[in-house]
């Protein structure tokens, strides 16, 4: 057993929790690995002393209803929690929107700017003369009858 699988299982092993053979598992690792003996100490001494101070404390039979009291009083009423989502989605609607505008805005001024002689056209010009209006045009058989040469 691992020094992690150990350390997962100590509350239980510290309960008696565990079944006989992750019990013995524990107690086998324990009594190797000086470094879990010592987490095994301070989880026992931790566990010891806040029992103590538990025992110190008796329980309040009132204390559930004062809390359950206590979160009706703060609960929304349910129209302005209607109104808070509508908000919320006419925010998200706005932002949506605006950043759909500032978007557009910025791919036409990308178009703007773009220069109308770039090396895509120069490398189209070589191989296909300016005197045919498009690709379509060009005669791809002489094309591939030259690259066959």
């Amino acid at each position: 057993m691992r020094c992690k699988e150990v350390n997962s299982l100590m509350e239980g092993y510290l309960k008696g929790q565990l079944n006989g053979n992750a019990q013995l598992r524990v107690e086998e690792h324990l009594g190797a690995c000086t470094k879990c003996q010592h987490n095994f100490v301070i989880h026992k001494s931790l566990k010891e002393l806040a029992n103590e101070e538990a025992s110190g404390y008796t329980d309040n039979p009132f204390f559930a209803s004062r809390v359950i009291s206590r979160v009706e009083a703060r609960k929304i009423p349910s129209h302005i929690e209607f109104r808070t989502r509508l908000i919320g989605y006419a925010a998200v609607a706005a932002a949506l929107a605006i950043g759909l505008f500032i978007g557009n805005q910025l791919g036409t001024l990308g178009s703007k700017v773009i220069s109308t002689n770039t090396n895509a056209e120069m490398l189209a010009e070589e191989y296909i003369p300016s005197g045919t209006e498009t690709i379509y045009e060009y005669d791809f058989e002489e094309l591939q009858n030259l690259n066959e040469k």
